[in-house]
């Protein structure tokens, strides 16, 4: 049966096959413009059924070589950018869901390769044995790969555990409001109207007490500013940008901060989230620091090049993170999104779901 996948899946094995052309692998700045800054490529290992090492050589060979440690096959450099090439013209080209690549399922079979993506317990997608030139350590580092062919990929995946719930203030809020707001399907309009009839919220609590203590655990300041974040991108005429909606609450300076940069108070906030998101934190299991992807990103950009941001580079990271990512809405039928309802208490509350996407 042919291999089929959709556009990340097949970019992850774009990734594979474009860095051992290269041999190679540049860094990004935050709009990810590639830097000459690079990284030499010393070995790539993936493991499905049988393990393989990929070496480029001095003669711009790849040898591959198997879980015995004898070599499996040589092939040059520029064959696997010959194949990197076909299957980035064919992602490009394609319009379906998922779909099959003949002839970059061949070469997969003849290199060792016989799934798209490697199995992993963790946000890794790849592990590379890099070259650091300005430490010399070349140390075996795990990578997620996020790819700008497809879909914009998620950072933080929603579900129940990132419900966020607020409370209504501004007046007594009668049943037969809470069924008007509730029946206007599209959340704009639900908000608008809701903000129309003078009620306002305020947040409350995150639903999930996993999710609670790892925003804690990051900072105790986090859940609630957090909460502030996605009750602005939730809002009529409010940029959702990640970037945007920090500003928006620095103004407001919830936590009184006195500095002098008060932007900077809240971006750090907002760029710890991010970057534990990015390397293994989710919402429903113990986070306890300890990073998954501990190499960074390796994004494939919609021209076909590959840049790099190391988390040796951590303000790299950061920034790429922070400029490059906006918070999504899901649909109101999932997770309650923008449900008002009464609470045993009396009073009435919304409840909002956070999801972090990349912008593309």
């Amino acid at each position: 049966m042919a291999l089929t996948g959709n556009k990340g899946e097949w970019s992850e094995i774009y990734t594979l096959l474009r860095l051992l052309g290269e041999g190679k692998v540049h860094a990004g700045d935050a709009n990810l413009n590639k830097l000459s800054l690079y990284y030499p490529i010393i070995n790539i290992i993936r493991e499905e059924s049988k393990r393989y090492e990929y070496k480029p050589d001095i003669n711009k060979n790849i040898v591959i070589i198997d879980e015995d440690g004898n070599e499996y096959l040589r092939i040059s450099m520029n064959r696997f950018m010959e194949e990197s090439s076909v299957l980035l013209d064919e992602i490009k080209a394609n319009t379906n869901s998922a779909f099959s690549i003949p002839q970059t399922e061949a070469f997969m079979k003849q290199i060792g390769c016989t799934k798209l993506k490697a199995p992993s317990k963790d946000k890794a997608d790849i592990r590379i044995i890099i070259h650091d030139m300005r430490t010399n350590m070349k140390p075996l580092l795990g990578f997620s790969i996020k790819s700008q062919l497809g879909s914009p990929s998620t950072l933080l995946n929603p579900g129940d555990s990132t419900n966020i719930t607020y409370k209504v203030i501004g007046g007594y809020m009668s049943d037969q409001e809470i069924n008007d707001i509730n029946s206007i399907q599209d959340h704009i309009p639900r908000m608008q109207a809701f903000l129309d009839k003078g009620y306002q919220l305020e947040y409350y609590d995150i639903e999930h007490l996993t999710f609670k203590n790892n925003l804690l655990f990051l900072d105790t300041c986090m859940p609630k500013f957090i909460g502030d974040c996605l009750l602005y991108s939730s809002m009529p005429e409010q940029n959702s940008s990640t970037k945007s909606l920090v500003e928006t609450v620095a103004l407001n300076n919830p936590f009184n901060f006195t500095g002098k940069d008060i932007i900077a108070f809240y971006e750090h906030k907002m760029k710890v989230l991010l970057i534990d998101s990015a390397l293994g934190m989710t919402s429903a299991k113990e986070w306890k620091g300890k990073y998954d992807a501990n190499g960074g990103y390796l994004i494939v950009k919609k021209d076909g090049d590959i840049v790099c941001y190391h988390f040796y580079n951590r303000n790299d990271v950061e920034d790429y993170l922070y400029n490059n990512t906006r918070f999504d809405r899901p649909s109101r039928s999932r997770y309650h999104f923008g449900s008002l309802y009464r609470n045993a208490d009396g009073n009435v509350y919304m409840k909002l779901n956070l999801q972090i996407r990349f912008n593309k």
